[in-house]
């Protein structure tokens, strides 16, 4: 495996260790797990609408639990513990499905080193004893390393708004808010459209069913997308999460 595969695989690790971990509250899981449904499903069905030839379609599915974690920790206290319990488990609701995805309909483009860094990662993770301690070091670690690493390795030659780009921007920006926080309101009855626009950010997993779906041009426009929709959906998680707790207060 090289250094990128394995950074790849240790990252998994740790979502493999959260899914286990969220698995051991399901009734608490019920309600992110919709809404991480919502918030796949319809980007999908957008991107696939806007591009029907594309085989991309997965990579505006999933939420970078680390870059979320992220934009929480800037929010400070602003942000509460039901919230933020909400916000990671639907993250990780995302990542799990989103694996599933992968085995399902990406599996004939998998080699074994994309598998042993994805999905058999995962598993290991999950299967880990002591997950606490697994999450508390992998957590900072994917922050810190994995995550800037990837950002720095795919970061795109050029920046070009062609019909790729603006199918995912508009599948991740505006499908996977609507998708999450009307799902949201109709199963808790309360507004998340924070909730929407933070797991519009999208790096590791989607930069994974990036490679294995497309190639070349095609790739660097989907690279590009998965960057601009993570800074914009970031930032707007942050001000309307911000402004929120701010006529809350």
């Amino acid at each position: 495996m090289h250094l990128m595969e394995i950074l790849i695989a240790s990252f998994f690790i740790l979502v493999g260790a959260e899914i286990r971990k969220e698995l051991e509250h399901k009734r608490e899981l019920i309600a992110p797990l919709l809404a991480a449904l919502g918030g796949m499903v319809l980007p999908a069905i957008i991107f696939r609408l806007m591009q029907p030839d594309s085989q991309a379609w997965g990579a505006v599915m999933p939420t970078d639990i680390t870059l979320a974690l992220a934009v929480i920790a800037l929010l400070g206290k602003r942000v509460d513990a039901k919230l933020r319990l909400f916000i990671l488990a639907l993250a990780v609701a995302d990542d799990f499905l989103s694996l599933i995805a992968i085995g399902i309909f990406y599996s004939g483009k998998l080699n074994l080193a994309t598998s042993a860094s994805t999905i058999v990662a995962a598993i290991i993770g999950a299967l880990l004893p002591k997950r606490d301690l697994v999450i508390k070091y992998l957590t900072p670690w994917s922050f810190f390393v994995v995550t800037p690493t990837v950002i720095i390795a795919h970061f795109p030659s050029h920046f070009s708004f062609d019909g790729t780009v603006n199918a995912y921007l508009i599948a991740r920006v505006i499908g996977k808010v609507v998708g999450i926080s009307v799902v949201a309101w109709l199963v808790t009855r309360k507004e998340m459209i924070g909730v929407g626009l933070l797991c519009g950010m999208g790096m590791t997993v989607s930069v994974v069913i990036a490679e294995i779906s497309t190639e070349g041009a095609e790739l660097e426009s989907i690279n590009t997308g998965i960057y601009l929709a993570s800074i914009i959906s970031g930032a707007l998680g942050y001000l309307w999460l911000r402004l929120r707790s701010a006529r809350v207060s």
